[in-house]
């Protein structure tokens, strides 16, 4: 009695669902702990350092306040 058990199409099909999900939500909690990451990875923009803590503020305060000087193309 040591037969494999053969999946059914529609057990296949879940488990692959399945998986998909699991690293749906992998790699959102990853980026949205790390938003200067998921902009040089999937937006391809590649950040200063002063624009990459800037935005992890932004994410992790839920009030932000940022005064720009001149120069930092703010329209």
């Amino acid at each position: 009695m040591n037969e494999k058990h053969k999946m059914t199409t529609k057990e296949v099909a879940n488990e692959k669902s399945e998986r998909i999900m699991n690293g749906v939500a992998y790699w959102g909690s990853y980026y949205r702990k790390n938003p200067q990451r998921f902009c040089k990875d999937y937006l391809n923009i590649h950040l200063k350092l002063f624009q990459k803590i800037l935005l992890y503020m932004m994410m992790i305060n839920n009030y932000f306040m940022f005064c720009a000087s001149r120069g930092l193309g703010k329209t």
